[in-house]
């Protein structure tokens, strides 16, 4: 049975339609409690209360625990105003909609540096004090086409383990505190609302939480846009979440929602940030267009990062740091204003089967310490560097394709050093491979050709092993090494390079031992300028000049080394 109800103001400000819900309601529990009114214990068949247009005000908490309707004329048209401190609690299966509810203190006057503070990333609060419009706290409740803001506190806290609600396609904004929290175990559906201008984040999941978030915007708040943390959870899938002054969507403390399908974009922090020992499976989301990195994972943080186009950000598309670790494979990672993929400050991530392209600056920049596995990703098209390795970090590569970059393919620097093997380095601007100020590298394996430069160019005091490799067509040399750099160079295979096949100059030294030097379109080894390297054990043979031209004070060990059939 529906009961209507006309609004009619009294003098004191109030509404006589409210005043009648509460005695309706009391009617039906025998409950005359000056706080709260208790719906009955035993459930009767469902019953109903239309509120006619205009505004209606509640004085004091309202409990519903059984399943009755209360439903308004539309937003524009019927207010429920809550008076401050009271709130309406459901316990039950109630639905409430087509209402506009609302708190009736206005928000606390804010000074210019109160505004500031509004920007910055609060600590977490996870027992307010404000009173929340509507608290859940049990049962399957349906909230529907409303008008929802707070000045004073959240829209909608729901809480509990048996507590399941669904919001759908309300407009929820305007609050002081998180606008939609679920907590202590609770789920349910939080499908189509619109979310915006919250002072706080917009959506807060903790303490094992774990609704349905999907195909809601999420926009214009002051702090981030979707907040998981503390073992929370959730399925937050299809959202748009944009132009929030932090992150679009921010998971810590053993956080680990499902974050798929998504559109993330234009907030101005991070797209998605992980931090704090943060987990969860980040899925085929399109985040762009955010003003720091598009994805940020820190402190010890182990996230799946699967399937994702991060493109356009202002800074990194992806930034690993602060020991942060996770999987991020199969994404496409492209136009972002600093490198691809930053790791520094002993990151440890695995990045596997991505394409990286089109970034200004490194596809893959490892610094500080850092020890990542790159494995079976597409490099290409970058700025700098396709991999830049440097300050003694010792990342594995391998199994990957850099080609058509800028500059050079991979370029270890600055006591950096790394497993580099069983990669294809080609068509580089520069080298395939470049080592210079202490670089120390293990390089194996690999097929590097047809880059416009040196197939590996070791200078300045470069180290490393550069063994078993195949190194053919390239522009300058197969390998040069100059500017006392000391080498291991063994079993390469250095064929038909466009100068010699190995040019050893400026002081240049290292060990050279059973490569096999052909086809070159100069001279098989050119050793100038005070180059004094250890040769043994060589095959160096049908180059287009010499077999091996060298200064006056080297002497070449033409027995142990086997030279013949050059021109």
């Amino acid at each position: 049975r529906a009961v209507s109800l006309a609004a009619a103001t009294q003098p004191d400000g109030s509404c006589r339609a409210a005043s009648q819900i509460d005695s309706r309601l009391q009617s039906r529990s025998g409950s005359g409690s000056s706080r709260s009114t208790h719906v009955g214990v035993n459930k009767p068949l469902t019953f109903g209360i239309r509120l006619e247009p205009g505004k209606h005000y509640l004085k004091h908490t309202l409990q519903i625990d059984q399943d009755v309707e209360i439903i308004g004329s539309g937003p524009s048209n019927t207010t429920l105003q809550l008076a401050p401190g009271t709130a309406l609690e459901i316990l039950g299966e109630a639905r409430i909609a087509r209402l506009s509810i609302c708190r009736d203190s206005p928000p606390e006057p804010m000074g210019d540096a109160d505004v500031q503070k509004a920007f910055r990333r609060r600590p977490i609060q996870r027992h307010s004090k404000a009173a929340p419009l509507l608290d859940i706290l049990k049962g399957s409740c349906c909230i529907e086409l409303c008008d929802i803001s707070n000045s004073g506190g959240s829209a909608v806290r729901i809480s509990g383990a048996h507590t399941s609600p669904r919001l759908s396609r309300n407009t929820i904004h305007s609050c002081r505190e998180a606008s939609i929290i679920f907590r202590d175990g609770a789920d349910g559906f939080l499908v189509g609302c619109r979310l915006f201008s919250n002072l706080s984040v917009a959506i807060e999941i903790y303490s094992r939480a774990d609704p349905v978030v999907e195909d809601n915007d999420v926009f214009d708040g002051r702090q981030g846009g979707i907040f998981v943390h503390s073992r929370g959870k959730g399925n937050i899938k299809r959202n748009k979440v944009f132009k929030n002054a932090l992150e679009g969507v921010e998971i810590k403390q053993g956080g680990r929602p499902l974050v798929e399908d998504n559109d993330i974009y234009d907030n101005l922090e991070c797209g998605i940030f992980i931090h704090e020992a943060g987990e969860g499976r980040i899925i085929g989301n399109r985040i762009h267009s955010n003003s720091y990195a598009g994805i940020e994972i820190k402190d010890a943080s182990c996230p799946e990062i699967r399937g994702n186009d991060v493109y356009s950000g202002r800074t990194s598309g992806v930034y690993i740091h602060g020991e942060g670790q996770g999987v991020i494979e199969d994404n496409q990672v492209h136009q972002n204003a600093l490198h691809g993929v930053y790791v520094r400050n002993r990151g440890n991530p695995h990045l596997i089967k991505n394409r990286i392209f089109g970034n200004d600056e490194c596809g893959i920049f490892i610094t500080e310490n850092s020890n990542p596995c790159i494995e079976s990703n597409e490099v290409y098209g970058n700025g700098l560097a396709g991999i830049e390795v440097k300050e003694e970090s010792n990342p594995t590569i391998k199994l990957n394709r850099i080609h058509d970059g800028n500059t050079g393919g991979i370029f270890i620097l600055a006591r950096g050093r790394g497993h580099i093997y069983e990669n294809k380095l080609w068509k580089n601007k520069l080298e395939g491979i470049e080592i210079k100020d202490g670089g120390d590298p293990h390089i194996s394996d690999n097929d590097i050709f047809e880059n416009h430069e040196c197939g590996i160019f070791a200078h300045d005091g470069a180290l490393g092993r550069i063994e078993e490799n195949r190194i053919y067509d390239n522009a300058f040399a197969g390998i040069e090494v100059k500017d006392s750099s000391s080498p291991v160079l063994k079993g390469n295979q250095i064929h038909r390079g466009q100068t010699s096949g190995l040019y050893i100059h400026s002081g240049g030294r290292g060990k050279i031992v059973n490569n096999d030097i052909s086809e070159n379109y100069l001279h098989g080894v050119m050793i100038l300028s005070g180059g004094q390297p250890y040769m043994s054990k060589n095959r160096i043979h049908d180059n287009l000049e010499c077999g091996v031209v060298a200064h006056m004070g080297y002497a070449v060990d033409v027995l142990d080394n086997h030279i013949y059939s050059n021109r």
